[in-house]
C-alpha cells in the first residue's frame, strides 16, 4: 500500500529506517544516523517519525478542523465535500513530494523528495491554502487560529525546513485550486419548479438547494452522469411511476415508520434515524459524519499509522464523498425524475390517482429542526444523498483497507441524539444503517436508498482506480 523511497537515494541504513517509520514504528536511529533538523539529505529520525502519528498526526489535525468548517459553513453536501477534497488533495501532493506514497494528483514537487522535516508545515499549509480559497465565507481569524493550534504541535523541524515546508504546502494548494477554477461549482441558475402532482417542489419561501450541482466537474469521474441510475422502480415514465402498486407500497411503509406519531417505528429505529441526521445547520452534516467516522477508523486499525498513511485515505475518502454529491445531485435534479418527497406524497395523495394510498394531510415527518418543527431536505428525493455518501464511505474504506469487516463505535452531532453512539460490525452495515435511517425520519423511499447505495460503491471503485494509487 505505502512504497519505500527509490532506491540509490540514501544509504541503506537510511532506506531501512524509512520503512519502518512509514509502516508507523518508531525506529531505532543511530545518533550518528540523523538529527532532528534533518533536511532532504539524510532520513527521518524517531523523534520526527513521533510527530507524524497519533495525536500529532497533522492530516488527522486538519480532518477534524475541517468540521468545525462544516458546522459554521453548513448548507448541502457538495460544497462541503468539493472544499474536503480540495483540503485532502492538497496535502496529499505536499506528503506524496516528500516521499512517494502514489500517484500525484495534480503536482509533485521533485525538490522536496526526502525533506521529512518539512512535512508538518507542508501538511498544514497546503490544509490552510486550500480551506481559505474553498471556504470564503469562513472567518480568516478562525481559520487562522486553526493554523496556530497545528503549528504548535510537537515538532523537530528547524525554521528553515519549517519555511521549505510551507512552500512546498502553499505551491500544492494553489496547484489544486487552480485545477477547481471554473469548475461549474459558482453555477447559480435558478430552478424551474414544475407544479404538477409527483414533482417536487421547493419549500415555501426557501431556494432549492444546490440545483446545478450535478453538472460540476468531478475529481475522478469523466462526469456526473457517469453512473446515474435507471428510472425509478424500472418504470417507463414518471405517470406510470405513481398509479402503480409499487408506489403505494413504497408510500405506505414511509407512512407507517416514517411520521411523527409512527406506533410501528421502534425505540431503536428512532434512536438510529436521529443518529445519522445530522441535517441541521450547526452539526458536522452527514458528510461530516463520514471524516469522524474515519479517524475513528483510522485509529482503531492504524494505532501507529503515520501521516503517510493518513494523507492517502483522506485524499482518497474526500474524492469519493466529493464525486458521489455530484452524482446523486446529478440524479435529483438532472432528469425528469424530480420525484416528491414522502411528506407530499402522502399529504397530497388525493392529486394521483393511485387507489392503494389514502392522503393524510397532517402526516409531518420524523426529521424536525431545533425548534421540533417537522421537515423535509430542500431537493428532491430520488437518490438519497445519505444512502449515496454512505456507501460511497464505506466502498472506499474497504478498498483502501482491503476488507469490509471493520468493526468500530462512533458518534455523532445531531441534537437529537446528544451523547449516542453506536457500534457497528463492518463498514458495509454502516452504510445500509445509515440509508435505512432516512425512511425511519421520514424523509425518503427505499428506492431512494437501494439506488443511492449502488451509484456511492460504483463511485468509490472509480476513485480507487482511478486516482493517485
Amino acid at each position: 500500500m505505502l512504497r519505500s523511497a527509490r532506491p540509490g537515494k540514501k544509504t541503506v541504513l537510511k532506506a531501512a529506517v524509512a520503512a519502518v517509520a512509514f509502516a508507523g514504528i518508531a525506529p531505532m536511529v543511530p545518533a550518528s544516523a540523523a538529527t532532528p533538523t534533518e533536511d532532504v539529505t539524510t532520513g527521518p529520525t524517531a523523534a520526527a517519525t513521533a510527530t507524524w502519528q497519533g495525536s500529532n498526526d497533522h492530516v488527522l489535525f486538519w480532518n477534524n478542523a475541517i468540521l468545525d468548517v462544516f458546522r459554521q459553513v453548513g448548507g448541502t453536501p457538495g460544497p462541503l465535500t468539493r472544499g474536503g477534497a480540495m483540503m485532502d488533495l492538497a496535502v496529499y501532493d505536499a506528503v506524496n513530494s516528500v516521499h512517494t506514497i502514489g500517484k500525484p494528483y495534480a503536482v509533485k514537487d521533485g525538490t522536496a523528495a526526502g525533506a521529512y522535516s518539512s512535512l508538518n508545515s507542508a501538511i498544514d499549509y497546503a490544509a490552510y491554502t486550500a480551506l481559505r480559497n474553498a471556504f470564503p465565507g469562513y472567518p480568516v481569524a478562525s481559520l487562522d487560529a486553526k493554523l496556530q493550534q497545528a503549528r504548535a504541535l510537537p515538532d523537530h523541524a528547524s525554521a528553515g525546513a519549517k519555511e521549505r515546508g510551507r512552500m512546498l504546502g502553499v505551491k500544492t494548494a494553489e496547484a489544486i485550486i487552480a485545477k477547481r477554477t471554473g469548475d461549474g461549482s459558482a453555477d447559480t441558475t435558478p430552478y424551474v419548479t414544475i407544479d404538477a402532482p409527483g414533482h417536487w417542489r421547493p419549500a415555501p419561501g426557501k431556494p432549492a438547494g444546490a440545483p446545478n450541482w450535478g453538472k460540476v466537474k468531478p475529481f475522478a469521474l469523466s462526469s456526473g452522469s457517469q453512473f446515474r441510475p435507471g428510472n425509478i422502480g424500472g418504470f417507463a415514465n414518471p405517470t406510470d411511476l405513481l398509479q402503480s402498486p409499487a408506489y403505494a407500497a413504497q408510500v405506505n411503509e414511509i407512512k407507517r415508520i416514517g411520521g411523527r406519531d409512527s406506533t410501528e417505528r421502534t425505540a431503536d429505529q428512532t434512536q438510529l434515524a436521529h443518529y445519522w441526521a445530522n441535517d441541521v445547520d450547526g452539526t458536522y452534516k452527514p458528510v461530516g459524519q463520514q471524516y469522524d467516522h474515519t479517524a475513528v477508523i483510522f485509529r482503531k486499525y492504524r494505532p501507529s499509522g503515520t501521516s503517510f498513511e493518513s494523507a492517502k485515505l483522506f485524499a482518497l475518502t474526500s474524492v469519493s464523498l466529493a464525486d458521489a454529491a455530484i452524482s446523486i445531485w446529478d440524479s435529483k435534479y438532472g432528469t425528469d425524475w424530480d420525484v416528491w418527497r414522502p411528506a407530499d406524497a402522502i399529504t397530497r395523495a388525493d392529486l394521483v390517482p393511485n387507489p392503494g394510498i389514502v392522503a393524510d394531510p397532517n402526516w409531518k415527518p420524523e426529521e424536525k429542526d431545533l425548534a421540533g418543527n417537522s421537515f423535509s431536505p430542500n431537493f428532491p428525493t430520488y437518490v438519497s444523498g445519505h444512502s449515496g455518501v454512505a456507501s460511497a464511505w464505506a466502498g472506499i474504506l474497504r478498498n483502501y483497507f482491503g476488507r469490509d469487516d471493520l468493526s468500530f463505535t462512533a458518534g455523532t452531532d445531531d441534537p437529537y441524539a446528544v451523547g449516542v453512539t453506536r457500534s457497528f460490525p463492518s463498514l458495509s452495515a454502516a452504510a445500509k444503517e445509515k440509508a435505512d435511517s432516512r425512511k425511519y425520519i421520514g424523509v425518503h423511499f427505499e428506492w431512494d436508498n437501494a439506488a443511492a447505495l449502488d451509484l456511492g460503491y460504483k463511485v468509490s471503485d472509480q476513485v480507487y482506480a482511478n486516482i493517485i494509487n
